[in-house]
């Protein structure tokens, strides 16, 4: 008997300790494209809509500088904090990311907005 309730405690702990990690673990493994996540982008996809597209880049565009300016800030609180170490530089390296995925969804509202002008 006294068995039996180890088992299934253990069983109970495996289970949760599973479903934890899923937890922790499962965003940073992203297993479909961003379309698929996003039915209205994938609907905007479908049909042309370049308005919309450039919009959504441009948000996206917008975000991303966000994200960028963030980083910043976080190297600069490291910085003060911990002068000697490494973890603004990687702060930085984010910051410099961000800001190229908001060159490159620019360009892509760009691209889509002059198409939707030359549709009119």
């Amino acid at each position: 008997m006294q068995n039996e309730v180890i088992m299934t405690k253990r069983s109970i702990l495996t289970v949760l300790g599973g479903l934890a990690g899923a937890m922790v673990l499962g965003p940073l493994f992203p297993s479909k494209a961003q379309a698929a996540h996003d039915p209205k982008l994938k609907e905007m996809i479908d049909k042309a809509d370049h308005a919309g597209l450039a919009e959504y880049y441009k948000k996206q565009a917008e975000e991303a500088r966000h994200n960028a300016a963030g980083m910043k800030d976080m190297a600069g609180e490291y910085l003060k904090k911990f002068p000697k170490n490494t973890y603004a530089k990687h702060c930085e390296k984010m910051e410099q990311r961000y800001l190229e995925q908001a060159k490159e969804f620019e360009s892509l509202a760009e691209q889509h907005s002059k198409v939707a002008k030359g549709a009119k």
